[in-house]
């Protein structure tokens, strides 16, 4: 954008150049007395005669130059700067034998539980829908059974969280199918707690820390009760937001299960899933308790914690003026100099003009 600072002296000004050009304005009278001038009219005038006209024009020029300078022509370039306050988000998902459980779906019967949460963990990360995914956030990922593991660390690389979220799957008796609610809870809230610790992270701008946990059950094979490990998320200010997925109030729910001739069945099983154990841990962080029975309701509870928890994002706007009389700028790729150098200019080619091939007797 390129304005006047001070319009009104070009508006002043624009009038006083008659004037100005009749101050300058040399005397008509002869320099030299003939007695006729008969003789000289017939020598044909040379091309300095005739070009006469050059002198005048850069005068004229350098003062107009200099009547538009004293407005003083500026551009201003609009520069935005943004500032995100993010958020440090600890994924919780719960892999022990009950996920397995086909009641969160009833469109596809194939989907068990940890697979709805795995789809909607994802499109929590990456945008989907309502969910429109993070941006300037650390998300980690850890999923637990009996004992937990950190599948993803801490990182702003959304695609590769997402990966590990995908590759999440039902733990096998051999590697433990209980539920360990209070140890994954505790791991998540030293990973938050040491990322001051990580030199590769950019954590300055992490305005809060928050778990989001995910489980169908009840803690059977933790080390550090859960409600221990809420009360070291509280002390280092980590909120906690618990999800109990499945039925309200258990029941018996289809699970798929290999009978005795090898084949696949589904079972009935009863699931009891902890909601006053959840909702405790909640309450004590500052947190929140939902609890869903099939997809669309895991959906808008990530939704819920969607709006709850986004990142703060400041903007301020910023005038940067450039003075074209004295400042160069750079327009089209071009840098300009100073526009002060175009009268200067004309002034001295009006000079070398002037004390050269269009000199006069005086």
């Amino acid at each position: 954008m390129t304005t006047l600072a001070s319009p009104w002296w070009l508006l002043l000004m624009i009038g006083l150049v008659p004037l100005i050009w009749w101050a300058w304005r040399r005397p008509t009278r002869p320099a030299l007395t003939w007695s006729s001038i008969r003789i000289a009219k017939l020598v044909k005038p040379t091309w300095a005669t005739r070009t006469r006209w050059v002198i005048p024009a850069l005068r004229t020029g350098a003062v107009v130059a200099l009547i538009v300078l004293l407005a003083r022509p500026i551009r201003g370039d609009q520069e935005i700067s943004h500032h995100a306050d993010g958020v440090a988000i600890q994924l919780l998902i719960d892999r022990s034998g009950s996920m397995r459980a086909l009641d969160m779906d009833p469109d596809r019967l194939s989907a068990d539980r940890l697979h709805v949460a795995r789809v909607v963990a994802e499109d929590f990360v990456l945008g989907e829908g309502d969910l429109k995914g993070r941006e300037h956030d650390l998300v980690g990922l850890i999923s637990f059974a009996s004992v937990p593991r950190v599948a993803s660390p801490l990182t702003y690389d959304y695609e590769f969280l997402g990966e590990a979220i995908g590759r999440t799957r039902i733990a096998t008796d051999q590697e433990g199918a209980g539920t360990a609610i209070g140890d994954a809870l505790a791991l998540a809230v030293a990973r938050l707690a040491d990322l001051e610790d990580r030199p590769d992270l950019e954590t300055d701008d992490i305005a809060s820390r928050v778990v989001i946990l995910l489980t169908d059950g009840e803690d059977t094979d933790s080390e550090i009760p859960p409600l221990k490990a809420a009360e070291l998320a509280a002390a280092f200010g980590i909120k906690v937001y618990t999800i109990a997925v499945g039925q309200p109030g258990g029941g018996l729910v289809p699970v798929p299960v290999v009978d005795p001739f090898g084949r696949d069945v589904l079972d009935y099983r009863p699931v009891n899933v902890d909601t006053q154990t959840l909702q405790a841990i909640a309450d004590q962080t500052g947190g929140a308790f939902f609890q869903a029975s099939d997809a669309h309701g895991l959906r808008d509870v990530y939704e819920a914690i969607d709006k709850l928890e986004r990142t703060t994002i400041a903007q301020q706007s910023f005038l940067h003026v450039t003075d074209l009389a004295v400042d160069r700028v750079r327009v089209a790729g071009w840098l300009l100099p100073p526009l002060l150098l175009i009268p200067i200019a004309l002034v001295l080619l009006e000079m070398i003009a002037s004390a050269t091939r269009w000199r006069t007797v005086p």
